[in-house]
């Protein structure tokens, strides 16, 4: 290894981990102790780390003059960047930031080829790590995770799931447990008196994990649930009106007397058509909303699970720079990890007790 290179590397660990060890460093680059502590005693003279017993730390002002290379350059390829993902970027971002690394985004707007597209331009461009949020899960879409599979570069997947799929235990994922969600929905709605569940949800990925959570808790309950699908985003008014129109005959008919609404958008329209219909809430239909984007602004406030998307992008981003750090040493590759984050459960009005 040239010095150049030797010292880079010296201050790309210092950055994301903030502390090197002179020994460890020396034997995973080939190097002699004497001619790292040389390395760092040249560094510390540029005012780019604190030598200490042992090793260095990086310094407590940022370590780089302005215009320095970053640490390293992280692709994100996501869905949307107006629902949801929003906190998920901004946790990423945060995270690439703090290790002085740059970060790349790409919208694939839920086009599985074109996100396939993005993932080819970030990989031609020479990314170091690759955040991807795809469109769907992996056994729905195995083109797109077969190329993130052979990726030269370290690759997350985020929010989505490995299960079943060829590439469990063979990429790293991070993940918002949509699972746990429904399950702490339907824990909370038959906890508060509720027996007759619906599970109302948008096609999309999240929905098939919140039905799948609700369900469990409701069958070891000996009870049953119902299931609908609503109408996409881009649909006429008018259908979306009449869907709703359709649950709040069901609560005024007595069919269902708690429902999960995903995403929470659309169960601020079901409680204010059911309270414009007599329909009381939470006396004769509870509602949770799921997401808790903008459940709290509702007339009346929206009990909501709230996915820890902020954490998902963070912890994401921190893993992905993780593995790019790996593959630079000469040691043996990092263990995958798979890391799912419980949802939380915020109480407002739309719910009994």
């Amino acid at each position: 290894m040239l010095p150049t290179e030797r010292r880079a590397q010296l201050l790309r660990e210092l950055r994301v981990h903030g502390a090197v060890r002179t020994e460890e460093f020396a034997m995973r680059v080939g190097s002699s102790g004497m001619t790292v502590r040389r390395d760092l005693a040249d560094l510390e003279q540029a005012g780019l780390l604190r030598r200490v017993h042992g090793g260095a730390e990086a310094p407590g002002e940022p370590s780089a003059p302005r215009g320095s290379a970053p640490v390293a350059t992280i692709g994100m390829v996501v869905p949307s960047a107006t629902y949801y993902f929003p906190d998920v970027i901004r946790g990423a971002r945060a995270a690439v930031a703090a290790a002085g690394s740059r970060m790349i985004l790409a919208v694939s707007d839920y086009s599985q080829a074109r996100e396939r597209e993005q993932i080819g331009r970030l990989l031609a461009r020479g990314v170091d790590g690759l955040l991807v949020a795809p469109a769907s899960h992996a056994t729905a879409d195995p083109e797109t995770y077969e190329l993130l599979a052979g990726a030269p570069a370290a690759v997350v997947v985020l929010e989505r799931s490995l299960e079943a799929s060829p590439w469990e235990g063979e990429l790293d994922v991070v993940r918002c447990d949509h699972d746990v969600g429904g399950r702490l929905s339907a824990t909370h709605l038959l906890q508060t008196g509720c027996t007759r569940l619906l599970v109302a949800t948008r096609a999309g990925p999240t929905a098939p994990l919140v039905r799948a959570g609700v369900r469990r808790v409701v069958e070891e309950a000996g009870l049953g649930m119902e299931t609908v699908t609503l109408p996409p985003a881009d649909a006429p008014g008018s259908v979306v009106a009449e869907a709703m129109a359709d649950l709040v005959g069901r609560a005024r008919s007595g069919a269902i007397d708690g429902v999960v609404v995903v995403p929470d958008e659309v169960a601020i329209g079901l409680v204010d058509l059911a309270e414009d219909a007599g329909v009381r809430v939470p006396q004769d239909l509870a509602v949770i909303a799921y997401d808790d984007e903008v459940a709290a602004l509702c007339a009346t406030p929206l009990t909501a699970i709230a996915p820890p998307r902020h954490d998902a992008g963070e912890a994401g981003a921190q893993l992905c720079l993780r593995r790019v750090l790996s593959r630079l040493r000469s040691g043996e590759p990092r263990a995958w990890s798979s890391l799912a984050l419980s949802p939380t459960l915020r109480v407002r009005a739309t719910t009994r007790g």
